[in-house]
């Protein structure tokens, strides 16, 4: 609720940061991930064809449901030598899945210098994984302070509240709701 997914969108449709990256990817995570729907999510976005053409005759530019997670990270490697790619690992959750998504994603197999070109964003709830991931640079946005509280909540609250005693009646109940949203920007 502090923002996270909000600022990778941004950064994610950015004209700047389009022009830059051949492809933009965005994964969403989750707590029950598998690690084949993230490495198809990834091949699917780039437009890659499939890995192998299912028996029954499978879609063209559709990964194949008998790949298997080895051939898919094969190709998702190709993918990041051969691109300069922006990826962004939405909500990766605790120690267990998310840390091993991340081991398994940049394993040995995936060495530093080949995707060297590429960005990866991940967003987190956890410490455990950001600490276990070695990152350039850690943002960390904070929750708001009592006036930028005060601020969204009445942009959206009071936004088509035109009659002054109306809108005061309304500013009472939300001065008693406001901070009981902890500075949290969904709450608000």
């Amino acid at each position: 609720g502090v923002g996270k997914t909000t600022i990778s969108k941004k950064i994610f449709n950015d004209t700047v940061v389009r022009d830059h990256f051949n492809q933009k990817i965005w994964v969403s995570v989750s707590s029950s991930f598998r690690m084949e729907v993230i490495l198809r999510s990834i091949l699917e976005q780039s437009g890659e064809k499939s890995v192998e053409q299912s028996q029954e005759g499978g879609q063209s530019g559709q990964i194949s449901a008998v790949a298997d997670q080895s051939q898919l990270l094969h190709k998702v490697i190709s993918l990041l030598k051969e691109k300069t790619c922006l990826i962004i690992f939405d909500d990766i959750w605790g120690e267990k899945g998310g840390l091993d998504l991340w081991k398994k994603f940049f394993s040995s197999d995936l060495p530093e210098s080949d995707c060297k070109r590429s960005c990866f964003i991940i967003t987190t709830r956890n410490k455990d994984v950001t600490s276990a991931i070695t990152a350039d640079e850690i943002h960390q946005p904070s929750f708001l302070d009592d006036e930028k509280s005060w601020l969204l909540f009445s942009k959206h609250a009071f936004r088509k509240i035109q009659e002054q005693s109306l809108r005061e009646k309304f500013e009472e109940v939300g001065k008693l709701i406001v901070p009981k949203c902890g500075g949290l920007p969904l709450a608000l």
